[in-house]
Order: structure tokens, then C-alpha cells, then sequence
């Protein structure tokens, strides 16, 4: 890097947390891990940290820094776990080898060319 370019950015003071629950962050991922709620989490910040906090904002908090957001409950990753690789693409790739079994689709009715149309009973396959 350029001489010029490496002391502006050592001239720039270091950037603070933008939220105030950033440092608390492994106390609300093992908290919500042994399955308190937001409210409960809020009521421990209020009494034993002096800090208040709604519920909700927890809540946006740890959805916003999920891992994997289509889950129903979120849940914060370890600080650590920027550094490990994830397992995903190995997971993928042994889906998309698996073998799919295709079931016999099941009809209602049965066509035979030069016959009317017929009603199956029991929904026989194809």
C-alpha cells in the first residue's frame, strides 16, 4: 500500500460500536441458548447491567447478526466462527449426489384411448 494511503488510515481513530449491545453479544447468544426470552434477557440487562433495552430491539439485534436467517428462531454465531469454514457447500454437494426415489404418481381416473373415461377406486398408479 502506498505510503500516503497507509497514514490516513492510521491517522483514523478507531470506530466504535454502533449498538450498545455489541459488547454484551455472548451473553444474549448463550442466554437465548439456554432458552430465555427476549423479555427475560431485557429484564436481566435492566436489573443487573442498568441498561435498558426492549425486547424487540434483542430480537433485531440477534436477527440481524443470524447465521441463518430462514430459521424460525435465530441464533447468533460464536465471534469465532468468521475464521472456521462452513460445512454448507460439503452438505450440498452430498444432497445433490443423493439418489432421488420417484413415487408412482397416484390418478383418479384412468384413460384408455377408444374407451370412456374410468373411475378408479382404490387411486391405482399410473
Amino acid at each position: 500500500m502506498e505510503p500516503a494511503l497507509q497514514t490516513i488510515l492510521e491517522s483514523l481513530p478507531e470506530k466504535f460500536y454502533r449498538s450498545k449491545l455489541e459488547p454484551h453479544r455472548e451473553l444474549i447468544r448463550e442466554l437465548r441458548r439456554k432458552g430465555r426470552t427476549y423479555r427475560d434477557i431485557a429484564w436481566i440487562f435492566r436489573e443487573r447491567l442498568g441498561l435498558h433495552v426492549a425486547p424487540s430491539t434483542l430480537h433485531s439485534f440477534v436477527k440481524v447478526r443470524a447465521k441463518h436467517r430462514k430459521r424460525t428462531q435465530f441464533e447468533l454465531p460464536p465471534l469465532e466462527s468468521a475464521a472456521t469454514e462452513s460445512p454448507v457447500p460439503g452438505r450440498l454437494a452430498a444432497l445433490k449426489a443423493k439418489p432421488t426415489a420417484r413415487e408412482a404418481k397416484r390418478t383418479r381416473f384412468v384413460f384408455r384411448e377408444n374407451e370412456p373415461l374410468t373411475l378408479t377406486t382404490h387411486g391405482g398408479a399410473r
